[in-house]
């Protein structure tokens, strides 16, 4: 039996949207594969605290952070399980269709 791993899908950076994580973080990766590592380090410190800043307005706020795709719970084998949005999502991916609507709030 041949356990090659299968090659991931992603979506054409065109499709992705700017939350996206391989968008989201190309700047930092960018700088890394250069191995310019104090300006990685520098652009990963600014998104984390992005992320900081969102999450302590939610809490002043009292709103409460819902992921778009997933309940965050695991199905009993392990998987993640996926909202409605999620589901789609992957109809979408299983078609080629990479197309998503723009998040309503972001995470950072």
């Amino acid at each position: 039996m041949d356990l090659t791993p299968v090659p991931k899908q992603v979506p054409p950076e065109s499709d992705q949207l700017p939350n996206e994580s391989r968008k989201f973080w190309a700047p930092v990766t960018e700088a890394n594969l250069n191995k310019d590592y104090s300006k990685a380090k520098m652009l990963k410190q600014a998104l984390e605290d992005r992320q900081r800043k969102k999450a302590t307005e939610r809490n002043s706020a009292n709103e409460e952070w819902t992921p778009r795709f997933f309940t965050g719970a695991l199905t009993p084998v392990g998987r993640p399980d996926l909202t409605k949005e999620g589901l789609d999502a992957l109809q979408g991916l299983h078609e080629g269709n990479y197309k998503l609507k723009p998040s309503e709030k972001l995470g950072a």
